[in-house]
């Protein structure tokens, strides 16, 4: 039996009428981090969280035969762990004499259950939002359509600028969604980047936006090593902080700059993004990368960019730092791998978030 306990894979307890253990398989160190012998004379309820160990009584006590159940524990190194649980009750056993009690590891369905739970629910609050954004202009120029029937000539010039702002604001959200899934979508690559091209083509392409003609950008570079990551991904990132930095420049200040600072080490891409626009208030901050969110009421953008930033930056293991003041500007610090100490060949699977084996 105990032969059969070792080779199951599983954490197998066999407990005394109190609950305290007399056995425990290998299997509990390896997935519990704890020694065998150092579990043996402890009670079981001390493998739960305080909070769950109510349940986790519950389920031992109520097996007068064979009983499931699921219980969610804590490794020695503090990882969430879940358990579907069997409980067999061989008290009057005299081979036995006890309560065996298997544990086989559940976590990464869980967390798998848990990612496919946080995705539907994102679906469908970006649905619900989408859907009320994309209505909106095009009710606006329904409305603006049926003004211009019976406007006179003078007129009509205002309200067509105004259809075409609206058309405008209309074909920004269609292409920022269209944006957002198709790098959701691709694999996550590992390629040799150019990164002081790739913000330099950035900046020609921004300095064409009718808000940016009044600022000056500025970028300072110092690439110890070459760069290794996913050219789009990053391409995506600075091209949505850079755009927020335009559209919420201060056209008050006499200059307005963006500032690049970008440093290339063996291990980490760090590059930060400064500008002394708008800024934005410190209630709002840890807010900006919610999908849709926009911090004030008289803003162009869509309120995609910031939370494709930041969706974008997970899947390449990066971060993010925000330092912002109202009227006095915002500040990006972006933290990235790179690559170029590795395998420079190693690509990821088509849809998944990590290296592929």
């Amino acid at each position: 039996m105990q032969e059969l306990f070792e080779n199951s894979g599983a954490v197998v307890l066999i407990t005394d009428e109190k609950y305290n253990v007399r056995y425990s398989s290998i299997a509990v160190q390896s997935i519990l981090g704890l020694e065998p012998f150092s579990v043996v004379g402890k009670s079981v309820f001390e493998f739960a969280p305080p909070e769950k160990r109510d349940r986790w009584r519950e389920c031992l006590e109520n097996a007068g035969h064979a009983k499931r159940a699921e219980i969610h524990l804590v490794s020695a190194a503090g990882d969430d762990l879940y358990f579907d649980v069997s409980v067999s009750n061989h008290i009057a056993d005299h081979q036995i004499q006890g309560m065996v009690i298997i544990l086989h590891d559940i976590t990464e369905q869980k967390r798998q259950h848990f990612q496919l739970e946080k995705e539907n629910k994102h679906l469908d609050q970006f649905i619900f939002k989408a859907t009320h954004d994309l209505l909106s202009p095009i009710h606006s120029v329904m409305g603006i359509l049926n003004l211009l029937e019976h406007a006179g000539e003078q007129e009509r010039s205002r309200y067509l600028q105004m259809a075409r702002h609206s058309l405008f604001k209309l074909e920004s959200l269609i292409d920022e969604v269209n944006n957002f899934y198709r790098v959701d979508k691709m694999a996550v690559a590992n390629e040799k980047v150019d990164v002081k091209s790739l913000l330099e083509e950035e900046i020609v392409m921004l300095k064409n936006h009718p808000q940016a003609q009044n600022i000056s950008f500025e970028l300072d570079y110092e690439i110890a090593t070459e760069v290794f990551s996913d050219s789009l991904r990053l391409k995506t990132i600075f091209g949505n902080i850079l755009s927020n930095a335009v559209k919420y420049s201060d056209s008050k200040k006499a200059h307005s700059y963006i500032r690049i600072e970008m440093q290339a080490g063996e291990k980490e891409i760090v590059v930060t993004i400064s500008d002394n626009g708008i800024g934005i208030a410190q209630e709002h901050i840890g807010k900006i990368f919610d999908i849709f969110f926009r911090a004030t009421a008289s803003s162009s953008g869509t309120g995609l960019g910031l939370h494709i930033v930041k969706d974008t930056l997970e899947r390449l293991n990066g971060t993010v730092e925000v330092q912002s003041q109202l009227g006095v500007g915002t500040q990006f610090k972006i933290h990235l791998p790179n690559h170029s100490f590795s395998n420079q060949e190693e690509v990821f699977s088509v849809g998944e978030k990590g290296p592929a084996h």
